[in-house]
């Protein structure tokens, strides 16, 4: 009987879970292995992960935020400042769940949250997502088929994972260049937080639209002047518009992200 096997000369994406807890750690590694999807490899403290990073150079990792010797969020601020991994695709683990919680590992670069207990199926789904967004070569991703976008003041070259504004190369992460891109594309037209977290995130029924606000956000602020470009329609989403005007007084920083986030 002809028994199904691996192919060796498939490569499979490589995941890197740094979590100090053993018992967890090791879970994890199991149920990623399990799927034989994944080349999984493990790390448990802060202080060597950086070398770990580079020495694996993983696809994904898997970043604990109460790690000893460096916190989890530490980690991932080098990581977002070093051009080799501001793309890197990083989930942060916590205990802490408050939202304010959840907005710092975002603000700090994270593409996804995750807080604990947590099922390790809902992890295993959260990692095929999150890599069938951030790879366009192994799967069919929200990247726009031409090569360049243009909206006013920014280009983004989406097979080469860069953005421009008035011709200064913008610093994003992976969620927020598939989150500009995704505006970008449909110009003009106003897109539902759902919907965004759907087609973005790859993400399916109620899931907390914070996550959404907060990447907007932090996308506005690296677009600078012309993060006014991004519009909100209160209650409902965004839209990127070309034609937007730059309001006559400031608003505060976190207006937008103050609004109800019950759709109508």
């Amino acid at each position: 009987m002809n028994q199904r096997q691996d192919s060796p000369n498939i490569l499979k994406p490589k995941v890197l879970i740094i979590e100090d807890d053993r018992d967890l750690n090791n879970l994890l590694k199991f149920t990623l292995e399990a799927s034989k999807e994944y080349e999984v490899y493990s790390h448990f403290e802060g202080a060597m992960a950086l070398s770990i990073i580079r020495e694996k150079n993983p696809d994904l990792i898997i970043l604990d935020v109460m790690l000893p010797g460096m916190y989890g969020t530490e980690i991932l601020k080098l990581l977002r400042q070093d051009e080799n991994y501001r793309l890197m695709p990083v989930i942060l683990l916590t205990a802490r769940g408050q939202e304010d919680d959840k907005i710092e590992g975002f603000e700090s670069g994270a593409d996804d949250y995750i807080t604990k207990p947590f099922s390790p199926k809902e992890l295993l789904l959260r990692v095929q997502a999150l890599l069938r967004r951030v790879n366009p070569n192994k799967q069919n991703t929200q990247l726009p088929k031409q090569k360049i976008i243009h909206v006013g003041p920014i280009s983004i070259l989406c097979d080469e994972f860069k953005c421009f504004v008035e011709g200064a190369v913008l610093a994003l992460t992976a969620t927020e260049f598939q989150l500009l891109v995704y505006l970008a594309e449909r110009t003009g037209s106003v897109q539902s937080r759902d919907s965004l977290l759907q087609k973005v995130w790859g993400y399916e029924g109620n899931m907390n639209t914070r996550t959404v606000d907060t990447h907007i956000k932090r996308l506005r602020q690296k677009l600078g002047q012309f993060g006014f470009m991004i519009e909100t329609v209160h209650g409902f989403g965004y839209q990127l518009n070309e034609n937007s005007t730059r309001p006559q007084s400031a608003e505060p920083e976190n207006s937008d992200e103050s609004e109800s986030e019950t759709s109508p």
